[in-house]
């Protein structure tokens, strides 16, 4: 989708932004020029700052530049975070290139400095673009930093005819109801306000990404052992259950404790879930010793095992009694015995 705004300073004077806003889709700013002195501040930029954040106009601004040393690049640089840093801005931080100064640069000294430009806007989190004539692109601009970053281009003509641009200044002497100068118009060719707003550029947050759904590991009628419950399908607080063990009675997809363990125990999820329980089965055994019928399907019959396997069937102090043992053989040939 192709965009139509404006790029205007202090030249257009004092600018009526409830009427432009209804004929402009976006609009760049000039914010100042040079190193980082007040006295270069564009006496019209926050006025129109604050009218596009107002009236909901998506913007972003430009610095015009002469500077012709990394020293003063860097300043350059410091001064558009000075003048942005309380501004939302849905368009791109641009450095306008055309002063004569840097055109008697080297093309390697330009891209030198523009680096220490760029490089510092990036690593404060803005979204930094360079501004220039067809002619500045295709003659000055050549090394490999302007692959990196966004790149504007002024050429006026019917058609721009030349790729690898995102905008396109396409005339400088546009007429836009409330603006009572010429001013330049431009087509945005690159979807920036998704682009930054999805980034958490030039100043907006990057928004929280949707976090994918827990995976549903078990099922109702599970039976399994956990160490700690909730109070709550969405509680955050884990709590110390009184039973580490239990039948999942229900399941909530997406909840942050998705499974409830019998009718009120508490609720677990994925990470508090140590292990599922499963049943020992031997039906066909017609003895009394609970130590052969184990061990016939293979199961450890030593005291620590079958102590362990008592507890987990509502036995505490198992000390191998009678009594103890045909409970557990009863429930071994029931198929209900936990192991």
């Amino acid at each position: 989708m192709v965009r139509d705004g404006i790029d205007v300073s202090q030249y257009q004077g004092e600018i009526d932004w409830e009427r432009v806003k209804e004929h402009i889709d976006f609009a760049i700013l000039r914010c100042g020029y040079g190193q980082d002195i007040p006295g270069q501040d564009d006496p019209t930029f926050k006025r129109n700052a604050d009218e596009c954040t107002r009236l909901g106009i998506p913007f972003g601004v430009y610095l015009y530049s002469y500077a012709t040393d990394e020293r003063a690049a860097l300043s350059e640089a410091r001064h558009v975070m000075r003048l942005v840093k309380d501004y939302k801005m849905e368009y791109p931080v641009y450095l306008d290139l055309e002063d004569p100064r840097i055109g008697r640069l080297t093309n390697e000294q330009i891209e030198r400095n523009c680096r220490v430009w760029a490089d510092e806007l990036a690593r404060n989190n803005y979204f930094p673009g360079f501004y220039a004539s067809y002619y500045w692109w295709t003659s000055k601009l050549t090394g490999a930093l302007f692959t990196r970053y966004t790149r504007w281009v002024a050429r006026y003509a019917e058609e721009l005819g030349a790729e690898g641009f995102d905008m396109w200044q396409y005339t400088d002497k546009g007429f836009v109801e409330g603006i009572n100068a010429p001013v330049d118009r431009n087509y945005a060719f690159r979807d920036f306000p998704a682009e930054i707003r999805a980034g958490g550029y030039n100043n907006f947050e990057r928004p929280e990404p949707n976090p994918e759904p827990p995976t549903m590991n078990y099922k109702v009628g599970d039976h399994v052992t956990f160490n700690h419950v909730y109070i709550s399908s969405d509680s955050s607080i884990p709590l110390i259950p009184y039973m580490n063990h239990g039948t999942i009675t229900r399941v909530v997809p997406n909840a942050r404790n998705p499974y409830l363990i019998g009718n009120g125990l508490g609720w677990v999820n994925n990470d508090s879930i140590t292990g599922t329980l499963t049943y020992l089965s031997n039906p066909t055994y017609r003895g009394d010793s609970l130590v052969d019928a184990l061990t016939q399907i293979g199961v450890d019959a030593s005291f620590a095992s079958r102590r362990e396997i008592a507890r987990r069937n509502g036995i505490e102090n198992y000390t191998g009694s009678a009594r103890q043992n045909l409970e557990l053989l009863r429930l071994l040939r029931e198929g209900r015995l936990k192991q």
